[in-house]
């Protein structure tokens, strides 16, 4: 099996107890910069440590930005031109992980449910036929031109309502239980 794209899980780990107590000291838009920094690393890498970019990120403009920066870089590691946290990168590895037993786990469920043989490909055990449905709902009777013998295309424009396609949906609407008559 050829390995597949890896994506980052969709779901952020977000530890409450320990997120108030880091955000204790920070004003409410400090709080919300620090989340969209971890939201950006969830889903794309590593911050560059770029103040236009990590203002942008932050949804700030660079004044904002600036006050925000002296807050904020104290909680990270800022080396080789990247903002990083150890704790956020072992809470991205751990969810690989967990996602990763989850497509396993998935896996040999559905090659037990479903009897996959080791290439991966389901027997066919299909036992279902039309030949269940109600003879009501089958069209036997040949297609419409084939009864009529001279069906007219509608114009485009007109209402023009054709009768040979009424004798097809009046019957099927009765044994689906919808339309005038039921």
């Amino acid at each position: 099996m050829a390995a597949g794209k890896i994506t980052p899980p969709l779901r952020l780990m977000l530890d409450i107890s320990a997120w108030q107590l880091e955000t204790l000291t920070l004003t409410t838009a400090e709080r919300g910069a620090l989340l969209a920094l971890k939201m950006f690393f969830w889903r794309s890498g590593p911050l560059l440590d770029c103040d236009d970019a990590l203002a942008r990120i932050a949804g700030m403009d660079a004044k904002d930005w600036k006050k925000a920066r002296k807050a904020l870089e104290p909680l990270f590691i800022v080396k080789h031109g990247e903002w990083l946290r150890t704790d956020w990168s072992d809470e991205l590895d751990a969810a690989h992980v967990a996602v990763q037993k989850a497509k396993e786990k998935s896996r040999k469920g559905h090659a037990v449910r479903w009897g996959w043989d080791a290439t991966g490909n389901a027997p066919s055990n299909a036992t279902g036929t039309a030949t269940g449905m109600p003879p009501s709902m089958l069209n036997n009777k040949g297609t419409v031109a084939a009864r009529s013998g001279n069906v007219k295309s509608p114009q485009p424009g007109t209402n023009d309502f054709q009768p040979a396609f009424l004798s097809d949906v009046l019957p099927a609407e009765m044994a689906l239980g919808i339309g005038g008559a039921a």
